[in-house]
């Protein structure tokens, strides 16, 4: 990767987004309000448009012996045009498949904070 590149795609990215731009903007309740306002209305699908999830993840075991292993799980999905994006069903249906099946009881907002919460 050459020098720099990384800076100038994040740059590119921020660019993008629009916050560089001389466009008004309204003004919500926080500036994170703001931000997100204002990515709302940048990141509209298009119709017919439609969104892609990649995720890979990597798992670095060691055993009790001593010896270490690296697993890794990948996934790549799209979301229908005109449809759910493959964010919400990806996070949709596993929670609901939780609530339903009994795995997750208490109500609200959870934070994965115990063994009991992380594991499902």
């Amino acid at each position: 990767m050459c020098v720099g590149c990384e800076k100038k795609g994040n740059l590119a990215g921020l660019r993008w987004i629009g916050l560089f731009s001389d466009e008004k903007i309204t003004l919500r309740g926080s500036a994170f309000d703001t931000l997100c306002a204002t990515l709302e209305q940048q990141m509209q699908y298009d119709p017919g448009e439609r969104d892609m999830v990649m995720l890979q993840l990597k798992f670095e075991i060691k055993s009790k012996d001593g010896s270490t292993e690296t697993r890794t799980s990948n996934l790549c999905g799209y979301g229908g045009p005109n449809g759910y994006s493959n964010m919400a069903k990806l996070i949709g249906i596993s929670c609901a498949t939780a609530v339903l099946d009994g795995t997750i009881l208490e109500k609200g907002i959870l934070a994965p904070l115990t063994l009991k919460s992380i594991i499902l």
